[in-house]
């Protein structure tokens, strides 16, 4: 699968940089049909890139799952040094929970016709 939209990944390690910036340490693997065993595609360091991303990549802990949203791979060569550098940016993802029910408000509602209504807040 390797790095890419929709592509699902491990955390390993959660990094702040900034508060528009976040560094995870990821992985992401696929089974071999032939032999059943999981084989390594991607693994190394992504910048969750923006203050939405960021935020939510600190709530991540080491062994979360989470899927790939909106990605990038930029490569910059360094003339003097002679290296080039890739760098992979997250800007989008969704956290897989391991609880997927929904969570459910179990304080008692008030009904329409319940007691009187506060007009001190009303325009007229």
């Amino acid at each position: 699968m390797g790095f890419r939209t929709g592509a699902y990944a491990k955390v390993w390690e959660v990094n702040p940089m900034s508060d528009t910036s976040t560094k995870l340490r990821i992985s992401i693997s696929r089974k071999n049909k032939q032999t059943g065993e999981y084989e390594q595609d991607f693994s190394g360091f992504v910048l969750c890139i923006g203050s939405a991303a960021a935020r939510n990549a600190l709530k991540l802990k080491e062994g979360s799952r989470i899927k790939l949203g909106d990605c990038d791979v930029t490569t910059k060569y360094d003339a003097q040094k002679k290296i080039t550098y890739t760098n992979f940016k997250l800007f989008s993802f969704e956290a897989e929970e391991g609880n997927s029910s929904p969570q459910v408000n179990t304080a008692p509602q008030p009904t329409v016709d319940e007691g009187e209504i506060d007009d001190s807040r009303l325009p007229f």
